[in-house]
């Protein structure tokens, strides 16, 4: 026998209805259409998962919808839930039209695909069938689609334009640098006013593309439109310097006694000019890491260029180095220490970014792991710790304490002998402000609760009690001054699971009704079914839903 619901003495009872069986007009229908839903078996009142009461409702889902009811009798008992009817949309997505080519010349032809549909393919021009058109247009038109499937019929699609167009002679333009090229070197070019496709004469195609001549050219372009073509463009000219080999005065370098390291410069010699900039790598190509000490390096393969006072540089010449061993030599890292310095390269005090340079110098320390050698006595977010140039942000107990405190430390390159270590430190000051914290609201969505009888009583359709401070609660709002309220909450069994006669807005999704109830248990997420009665005669009959 199940409590009863009302205000009466707690020694009554009734017997508890069966649930209300649901039947529908139709299971699918298409979207916007309506379908008429039908409750029998109830000799009470049939309440409804919509919140409509009565035998029967007409409902217009936009999506696959679920529908139950229960069944109230006069004295307040209340079924179990009716087993769901289910309507399915079957209303199908729109086309997603394509086509290679949007743009073509008057009269060429170009295929439109539609896809995403599963049925047929109707077109805004009725001349058109199947899924993949072929049409000649001869001027811009847009097409548009939409799929019939199952006898329902889907939004349109997005438009698709086929633009027709005259070729347009396209204007070349130098994006990036001026004057003579360095040979190797790259360069942005661009080419405008061409609604179709620019092809290059020296056989590139595209609007914008990265060059890099190996000998001085004169470029033009034409813009395509389908199978019609513009006249030729203007002339770009790009001179190029043409590289030149590395004067040397020798290609073999040795140390001298009592030094275990050797000076790439000697391989100058005579050849020195002081209009140019040497620049030692450890490899063949630019890219190669430069060499820490040039003036005191191992044996191994070493590679000079020269670079001009255009910038450009010459063929790299690759170097031998022959280490000799000495009686009582000098070790390497006394005559080329590891040296380290730290810079600030870039500061946001807003957002609390830090950006940190460094330099090394020394024999062997090309090999040292960056990522084991940086420190830190903050704790932010440390990264890209591989490179000379990290990247910092600042944590919250960081911008408290004001001041971080960066380290790069080498590694002993002798262990006990005679060398030490190269070391670095820079504090960098963040910034200190009051400023409070704001919140950006503009992803924010506040859903408004559902208002009831002219907007005077609110209740939600749920809330989510998991302890993160945000509808934790079940808050019944815009109650009198002065009234109280009675709350009941049943399952889906028709069970009631917590009651209180006294509200106050303080029910977490516990229960505390049943002969097995445990103090303070979380009911399980899900549907229930609740009453809510004001001290002034209101009452409120609805569904609502726990969601953690």
């Amino acid at each position: 026998m199940a409590s009863p619901i009302g205000t009466g003495p707690l020694s009554l009872t009734c017997q508890t209805p069966g649930p209300p069986i649901i039947t529908g007009e139709r299971p699918k229908i298409c979207q916007g259409e309506t379908v008429k839903l039908t409750a029998t078996g109830c000799l009470g009142t049939v309440i409804w998962s919509t919140g409509e009461q009565g035998a029967g409702i007409r409902v217009t889902p936009y999506q696959t919808t679920r529908y139950t009811a229960i069944c109230r009798l006069p004295e307040g008992c209340l079924s179990c839930f009716a087993d769901a009817y289910t309507v399915t949309v079957g209303t199908p997505e729109a086309p997603k039209l394509t086509t290679d080519t949007p743009t073509l010349c008057a009269g060429d032809a170009a295929t439109i695909t539609a896809a995403n549909c599963a049925g047929t393919i109707r077109w805004s021009d009725s001349t058109l069938t199947g899924a993949t058109p072929t049409v000649r247009v001869q001027q811009t038109t847009v097409y548009q689609a939409t799929c019939l499937h199952e006898g329902c019929a889907s939004i349109p699609s997005v438009q698709l334009a086929l633009q027709v167009a005259t070729p347009n002679v396209p204007t070349l333009v130098r994006v990036t640098g001026e004057g003579e090229l360095c040979a190797g070197q790259s360069v942005q070019l661009a080419a405008s006013e061409c609604a179709g496709q620019v092809r290059w004469s020296d056989g590139a195609v595209g609007t914008n593309r990265t060059f890099t001549p190996s000998q001085s050219i004169r470029l033009r372009a034409i813009c395509q439109v389908g199978t019609c073509r513009s006249d030729s463009s203007n002339v770009l000219m790009l001179a190029v310097q043409p590289a030149r080999a590395t004067p040397l005065n020798q290609t073999l370098v040795q140390n001298t006694c009592p030094f275990l390291t050797a000076d790439l410069s000697t391989a100058i010699g005579p050849s020195f000019q002081p209009s140019l900039a040497y620049v030692f790598r450890t490899g063949p190509t630019i890219d190669s890491p430069e060499v820490a000490a040039p003036g005191a390096v191992l044996a191994g393969m070493y590679y000079v260029s020269a670079r001009n006072r255009a910038g450009c540089l010459s063929q790299p010449v690759a170097v031998s180095v022959l280490i000799t061993t000495c009686a009582n030599g000098i070790a390497p890292c006394l005559s080329s220490p590891h040296l380290v310095s730290l810079s600030l390269d870039s500061l946001d005090q807003k957002r609390g970014v830090v950006c940190l340079k460094a330099r090394l110098r020394g024999v062997g320390i090309d090999a040292i792991r960056l990522d084991s050698a940086w420190t830190c006595s903050g704790t932010g977010l440390f990264t890209d710790q591989k490179t000379l140039r990290p990247r910092y942000v600042a944590s919250e107990s960081d911008r408290q304490r004001g001041t971080v405190t960066f380290a790069l430390i080498t590694p002993d390159p002798d262990g006990a002998g005679p060398c030490v270590a190269g070391m670095a430190r820079l504090a960098v000051t963040l910034s200190q402000t009051n400023t409070p914290a704001t919140t950006d609201s503009t992803n924010l969505v506040v859903k408004q609760p559902d208002v009831i009888d002219g907007g005077s009583i609110f209740i939600p359709e749920g809330f989510s009690p998991n302890g993160d401070g945000i509808n934790d609660y079940f808050v019944v709002q815009g109650t009198p001054r002065g009234a109280t309220v009675d709350l009941e909450i049943f399952n889906r069994w028709g069970h009631r699971v917590y009651a209180d006669t006294n509200y106050k807005n303080d029910w977490g999704g516990q229960t505390n009704q049943g002969i097995n109830t445990t103090a303070n248990q979380g009911l399980p997420d899900g549907t229930y079914f609740y009453v809510v009665r004001i001290s002034d005669g209101r009452e409120y009959v609805r569904f609502l839903t726990i969601a953690r």
